[in-house]
């Protein structure tokens, strides 16, 4: 207890010292350069003054005529250079991105008396000169243009960026959570993203919730998807940088409200309808009667009618106004989609050095198919305040509300997982079996930026979240209550009432993370900007959580429960040099990082002290393991990392990218516990960091206003994280009472990506928009070493199954992947045409493209010579379009905007992975699929199929329009 206080007292002791230092967050600033020159001679200009307007940043060129500004906040921005004897050169729409260098080269023509300013609208340049990775990056016009709902919409418009079933993304074939999202530098934590009281089962759905931002909110957003430098850590495969907006010197507001109409958004009958099979065969009071012909002909009209048929209809369809009847059963098509949008910013001083911005987004979504909320509730509420305190301090708050409410196994897109029919239809008729769940991150930050002068300057942030995740059982109807009709053919196999008075799943759940890091920049000569830092990041997590149907299941002899209390922490170290000399760029930099999750680990991993009950909640049979516990280990890492872009010929670059990235591994897999009448699965709190080696080539080409992209990368992955048997007294005596193991996970996994990636974007103004990505890819996995392991390393039996050292493609591999948005702002000369009164000054329109090949699966015929075959074939094409059509208007002071969203316009298919053997000989030689009607012959096994599971033919959402109504001010 007292080592456990000291370490909790150093860990906060460096934070807070850290934080009072300074601190690092990898905050959203970027940094303009350029040269000054005579416009008539080209000589350089020492001397010259250029800063940028409504700003405090300024530098003066040097001898050679060349200026650098740091610290300079994302987003676009007008830069003036004045000097004596020059007119004035305004330039206008330079965007700056963050951790890029933007060049802005003035030519300055002499004047013997003041003049207006020259203005000048910058243009995007045909090559980035610092790309030395993968990027794209979007700004706010093509966030708020495109037809998506939110940022996880436009993270796809890259096509190495993959959506998986369940809702979670990765990049180049990675890990589901090796991705990590930032919104102004802080990261959006998902401590827990398992199955309460089965983590080994498993991811929840949709855990990718926190990734959407307010649009109306967001300055710009950037994928990395290459290496990225060393002030980035803790993640394996790709960075998603969001920069919000900032008040600016005047107010400015958008309010927008999103519908859409209610109806089904499945594939297939209602649910709930006269097509579905149990409705054919149950549904009005003739087949009753002839049913009781036939097995129960004593039973009178009367009471037929009333105890029996009325019932069915009763637990078989919504309750009265369609509310939930005792079963959960509603009408799901009668639930409207509803969202609000709101910005407004400005200042909150005369003299404008205290600006604010308050985002503020909620979304009713309803539930796809039935599920037990409903409805999953989004809600996201912000405010940025920024206060320039002295010409060379800035301080900036951030505070942050996020919440989300749905079920287990809802929110995402996947039929499979928009509710818990989606994984077990036979529940379509009890949804009250699942709990809802409530989901809240609270986050402040305070960072500080003081300017030591225009070359070095220092920036300060720390920042806590607390995370809370929710469910509560439920009272339930029981098995005996008189509206329950009993039990009897009419169930057609559908799940009844089974358990006592509760509903499944229970959990609360509590983290605190906090964050303090540093990070000093400085231009220490013209061709090296060295960044340096440090950061402390620390958890405090409590899991307290069951998935059956006792209020107390840990120590109960039903269901599976999970606890645990854990201190992790995770620090950094790092220094990147960015060097420029000329047109070449390199970024050079190298990353110390360590991690230790800070629980009470076993001091036998093969009898971990068991306090639970066993068969039938008697006591537990056998050795109950030994009650010491220790430390676990700290894990090390140092991560090179490299970069090259260097020109080739004019408006061409070549760039080169090496380097080691690091994620620690899920707190499922290191300090989760289940129990089931012994311990089911017993994390590994000893798991090390999981490793990526990145390499990538690639080419920059500009071509006649736009800018072609061509990379080829490898992507080695290795200590990856899998499954194993640990066979112990202590193990689930449920599961193998005579052989009884628990399972736990080690560092035997590996892995690669290779492909080849292409971009096309259009750069020159214009009416014409579009950003084209195609990407070809092969993903495999594998792994090595015993499945089971004994205490004994010789024990026989832990050779009987070995993991061979074989690569495979995964089963979220996507070979092929295209991507394109495109959009047209009609040309003033046709609006000219529209009567005055409507006040139309703008109409555009957005288009999503996107095409993938099918998920991969097994399918060996009798035929077939081959021998552990896996994902041999592929399941057909899944390919869908969107479509925005925006108008807006000026009337009376204010912008009112209009727009319609339709969601796969041309009503695109996506065939559902089929399960079990006999559905994927079916399809593969038959063609046949779950929504086929079944024959005649009472033996066929598509009846069953097509029964359960018709309405999960196909995955993905049918044809959906959404309304927009919005006004700008």
């Amino acid at each position: 207890m007292v080592a456990k206080r000291l370490v909790k007292f150093i860990v906060l002791f460096l934070f807070f010292f850290l934080s009072i230092l300074s601190l690092h967050a990898q905050s959203p600033k970027g940094k303009i350069m350029g040269q000054v020159t005579d416009a008539k001679s080209g000589q350089p200009l020492a001397g010259a003054n250029i800063y940028i307007e409504g700003a405090t940043l300024g530098a003066a060129s040097d001898l050679e005529g060349f200026y650098y500004i740091l610290n300079v906040p994302a987003g676009k921005h007008t830069v003036v250079c004045q000097m004596v004897g020059y007119q004035t050169v305004r330039k206008t729409q330079v965007e700056v991105v963050v951790d890029r260098t933007t060049r802005v080269d003035f030519r300055l023509a002499e004047a013997i008396e003041e003049t207006e300013p020259v203005e000048v609208v910058a243009q995007k340049p045909a090559v980035v000169r610092d790309l030395t990775a993968t990027s794209n990056f979007m700004d706010a016009r093509e966030i708020e243009s495109a037809p998506i709902q939110g940022l996880r919409e436009m993270m796809q418009l890259n096509a190495n960026v993959t959506r998986n079933p369940n809702g979670t993304f990765s990049i180049r074939g990675g890990g589901a959570f090796d991705v990590q999202v930032q919104f102004n530098g802080i990261e959006q934590i998902s401590s827990n993203t398992g199955v309460p009281g089965y983590n080994f089962m498993g991811e929840k759905s949709n855990t990718s919730w926190k990734y959407d931002y307010n649009p109306l909110g967001v300055e710009q957003m950037e994928v990395i998807s290459g290496g990225f430098s060393a002030e980035y850590g803790n993640a394996q495969s790709g960075i998603v940088k969001v920069v919000t907006k900032e008040g600016g010197s005047e107010f400015h507001g958008d309010f927008r409200v999103e519908v859409r109409p209610p109806g089904k958004y499945h594939y297939g009958p209602y649910l709930y309808g006269p097509e579905t099979v149990e409705w054919k065969n149950w549904g009005s009071f003739d087949k009753w009667q002839r049913w009781r012909d036939e097995n129960a002909p004593n039973i009178p009209d009367d009471s037929l009618y009333t105890h029996c048929y009325q019932k069915w209809i009763a637990n078989h369809s919504p309750a009265e106004g369609n509310r939930s009847n005792p079963l959960g059963v509603y009408d799901y098509r009668k639930l409207m989609y509803r969202r609000y949008l709101f910005g407004f910013g400005g200042p909150l001083s005369k003299d404008g050095k205290l600006r604010f911005f308050l985002s503020a987004e909620y979304r009713n979504t309803p539930a796809r198919i039935p599920s037990v909320e409903r409805s999953q509730i989004y809600q996201n509420y912000s405010l940025n305040l920024t206060y320039q305190l002295t010409k060379n301090d800035k301080l900036k708050f951030l505070t942050q509300y996020q919440g989300y409410r749905g079920s287990v196994w809802s929110g995402s897109d996947d039929i499979r997982w928009a509710s818990i029919i989606g994984q077990w239809p036979q529940y379509k008729y009890v949804l009250i079996f699942d709990s809802p769940k409530e989901e809240t991150t609270t986050t402040q930050s305070l960072s500080w930026t003081h300017v030591f002068s225009s070359k070095t300057f220092l920036e300060a942030m720390v920042w806590h979240q607390r995370e809370v995740y929710i469910e509560r059982n439920r009272s339930i109807i029981t098995a005996t209550d008189p509206w329950l009709i009993r039990a009897g053919p009419w169930d057609e196999e559908f799940r009844r009432i089974v358990y006592a008075f509760t509903s499944l799943y229970a959990l609360d759940n509590r983290t605190d993370v906090w964050n303090a890091s540093v990070d000093l920049t400085s231009q220490v000569t013209n061709r090296h900007l060295l960044k340096i830092g440090a950061k402390a990041q620390y958890w405090d997590t409590r899991y307290n959580g069951e998935s059956g149907a006792r209020l107390n299941a840990f120590i109960s002899y039903s269901g599976f429960a999970e606890y645990y209390h854990a201190y992790p922490y995770y620090f950094a170290l790092y220094a990147q040099d960015k060097i420029e000399v000329e047109e070449i760029v390199a970024n050079v930099g190298l990353r110390f990082e360590g991690f230790n999750m800070n629980c009470d680990a076993p001091a036998d991993r093969f009898r971990p002290f068991y306090f639970g009950t066993g068969q039938g909640g008697g006591p537990f049979i056998g050795d109950p393991g030994d009650p010491r516990t220790r430390k676990p280990k700290t894990h090390l890492a140092v991560s090179p990392r490299f970069g090259l872009s260097f020109p080739i010929g004019e408006d061409m670059a070549f760039r080169l990218q090496y380097g080691h990235f690091y994620s620690m591994p899920l707190f499922r897999q290191t300090i989760s516990r289940s129990t089931w009448q012994g311990w089911r699965m017993y994390g590994n709190p000893d798991l090390g960091f999981k490793k990526t080696i990145s390499y990538e080539i690639g080419l920059q080409k500009g071509i006649k206003g736009h800018r072609l992209d061509i990379a080829a990368y490898y992507n080695d992955r290795v200590q990856q994280t899998v499954r194993v048997n640990i066979h112990s007294p202590q193990g689930s005596q449920q599961i193998a009472p005579q052989n009884p193991y628990y399972i736990s996970y080690e560092n035997n996994g590996y892995g690669a990506t290779k492909g080849i990636e292409i971009s096309l974007n259009r750069i020159a103004p214009g009416d014409w928009n579009y950003r084209l990505s195609y990407s070809f890819a092969r993903t495999t996995f594998g792994a090595y070493g015993a499945m089971d392991i004994y205490p004994d390393p010789n024990d026989p039996r832990s050779f009987l199954e070995r993991r061979s050292a074989n690569d495979f493609v995964t089963s979220q591999d996507r070979t092929h992947t295209f991507r394109a948005l495109i959009s047209y702002r009609l040309a003033q000369k046709f609006l000219k045409l529209l009567p005055d009164f409507l006040g139309v000054h703008s109409a555009s329109a957005s288009m999503i493209y996107s095409a993938k090949s099918g998920t991969p699966f097994t399918y060996v015929t009798s035929y077939d010579q081959f021998t552990d075959v896996i994902n041999n074939r592929r399941y057909p094409l899944e390919q869908k379009t969107d479509l925005s059509i925006t108008i807006k208007s000026k009337l009376w002071g204010l912008s009112p905007a209009l727009s319609l969203r339709v969601e796969n316009l041309f009503n695109d298919k996506w065939l559902t992975p089929l399960l079990d053997a006999t559905e994927l000989r079916n399809w593969v030689e038959y063609g046949i699929t779950r929504d086929t009607p079944p024959s005649d012959d009472p033996n066929d096994p598509q009846a069953r199929i097509y029964k359960f599971r018709y309405y999960q033919t196909y995955r993905n959402m049918p044809t959906a329009l959404y309304l927009s109504l919005g006004v700008s001010f």
